[in-house]
């Protein structure tokens, strides 16, 4: 059933053709249109590595190119969205050089941002609980219920000791305002769930093992308020405009100031990496 180029026919991919294929970084699931990304390492919670990382990648084209996809909710596993990392693709020993800070780092984190923007219906995220590594994944969605256990905080600088740029300072501003953004960035700030609920960054906060429950419940009510084809995707273009702008205007210089400074720490001391932030707790 894989597409073969015919000049009579849109290009268009299929759930049974991409679904085992990504399998091995998110089970997906589709019910009435719903399509469920549920993201995971080994099924239990998510472990981050650059090949996840650029896997967004693939596995976002694929699920925007698949015209029977009318919802999309994403999810974790366990009680970490995305908080941890994979001990064996760690870059605490590894030296900075322009194959990591470009290829795996510049070029992959200037395209995942629009990559998620892309997606051309709405997104609800099942946050199920932290969410400290590459946020955009839950903050680019449109209707976002948190568990009580959810929390993001940035610490590029305090545990990174690089600038605090690689797209979370676009979402900072926007979400939160110019200023609290950057006292956010800059003290480390923790956003928990119910801060995330006051800032209006949260659309719900439900107890934690029942935000998928939900999830589904507000996908099939939006279904239903929202049956045609093209409220949906033309609901979703108009929120997505200006994020897109946004991102487009301002990712690539911010990215490459961060692997300037990625680069400029590490001159200064041989062990330090981009590794260092990501398992830090609240």
């Amino acid at each position: 059933m894989s597409y073969t180029y015919d000049k009579h026919k849109p290009f268009r991919t299929y759930l049974e053709e991409y679904a085992p294929k990504w399998d091995g970084m998110a089970h997906l699931r589709r019910e009435d249109g719903i399509l469920e990304v549920r993201f995971h390492t080994n099924d239990g919670p998510v472990l981050f590595c650059e090949s996840m990382h650029t896997g967004y990648l693939g596995l976002l084209f694929d699920i925007a190119h698949d015209p029977e996809n009318e919802l999309i909710i994403i999810t974790g596993t366990g009680d970490s969205f995305l908080s941890l990392s994979d001990p064996e693709m760690s870059f605490v020993h590894v030296e900075y050089e322009s194959s990591v800070t470009y290829d795996w780092w510049y070029l992959t984190a200037t395209r995942v941002p629009l990559a998620w923007l892309d997606l051309p219906v709405p997104v609800i995220c099942a946050c199920n609980g932290a969410f400290t590594i590459h946020p955009e994944s839950v903050l680019l969605s449109d209707y976002i219920i948190a568990g009580d256990n959810a929390y993001t905080v940035d610490r590029h600088i305090q545990d990174a000791g690089c600038a605090p740029i690689d797209g979370v300072n676009i979402l900072y501003d926007r979400l939160l305002g110019p200023n609290a953004g950057r006292a956010l960035l800059l003290n480390g700030g923790v956003i928990d769930a119910q801060k995330g609920k006051e800032l209006g960054i949260f659309a719900e906060v439900v107890p934690h093992g029942t935000e998928l429950e939900r999830a589904w419940e507000f996908a099939r009510e939006l279904m239903k308020k929202a049956p045609s084809r093209m409220v949906r995707r033309m609901t979703r273009e108009t929120f997505t405009q200006p994020l897109r702008e946004e991102f487009t205007k301002y990712i690539r210089s911010s990215l490459c100031h961060e692997c300037y400074s990625s680069e400029l720490r590490q001159d200064a001391d041989p062990e330090a990496g981009h590794q260092n932030m990501v398992n830090k707790e609240k």
